[in-house]
């Protein structure tokens, strides 16, 4: 019987024999890689429903990828606080059909985003070296490519683009890192539609947010 005991508690020490190495540890540093579908949320203006030229503006999904570094802080055993400072690379496109030409005409942004995202992530309890944790925050970015004025001859847009974001991920602790794939929605909250000429298709549209989900893989040592 005590030796039963004493090998089941011997095993569910190995269990979490990584975790338990850096539980004591309140602060680390990383790097994250990050794939994303990026798009447009279009609300259109009063003249769009005045015309009949246009049948339909849309954006559509554009792939991207992300490079980030992390520094993390613990707040007890549950509870970070996460700066992700780092850079994001992608394209807004859209498409704007114009019945008279019988045609759809594209439109589109290649982008270097600079972002300081900063969240707040909580953690499950851990269960064999793993564990999952869900997070919440807010993001900066500010577009750093010589095209970040201009989407078209009439159409610009804000270098600047404010977001709120969430999402879930899992802990992997290994020997030597903590691997943590994760995926993640953003959502912009401010207009990025600036400075268009009414007279042209861009006085079509009203407000564009920007829309984001990424997967992600965090390396924390």
């Amino acid at each position: 019987m005590g030796f039963c005991i004493a090998s089941a508690y011997g095993q569910r020490g190995d269990d979490l024999q990584n975790y338990r190495k850096r539980q004591y540890k309140n602060h680390y540093f990383g790097i994250s890689f990050g794939l994303h579908q990026s798009n447009l949320k279009l609300m259109h203006s009063e003249d769009f429903l005045q015309q009949q030229n246009i049948s339909l503006i849309e954006s559509y999904n554009s792939p991207g990828y992300d490079i980030k570094v992390i520094g993390n802080l613990k707040i007890g055993d549950y509870w970070d606080f996460r700066l992700l400072p780092g850079f994001s690379f992608g394209q807004m496109q859209m498409t704007y059909t114009d019945d008279r030409a019988d045609r759809t005409r594209p439109v589109k942004l290649e982008y270097v985003y600079g972002e300081l995202p900063f969240h707040v992530r909580y953690k499950s309890h851990p269960y064999k070296d793993m564990r999952v944790y869900v997070f919440g925050g807010f993001k900066y970015s500010f577009d750093i490519s010589s095209k970040s004025r201009g989407i078209d001859h009439n159409l610009n847009v804000s270098a600047s683009d404010y977001s709120l974001e969430g999402g879930i991920g899992m802990q992997f602790f290994f020997p030597y890192f903590i691997l943590s794939p994760e995926i993640k929605l953003t959502k912009g909250i401010s207009n990025i539609l600036i400075n268009n000429d009414k007279t042209a298709n861009v006085g079509l549209l009203q407000r564009a947010l920007s829309q984001v989900l990424t997967f992600t893989f965090h390396f924390e040592g």
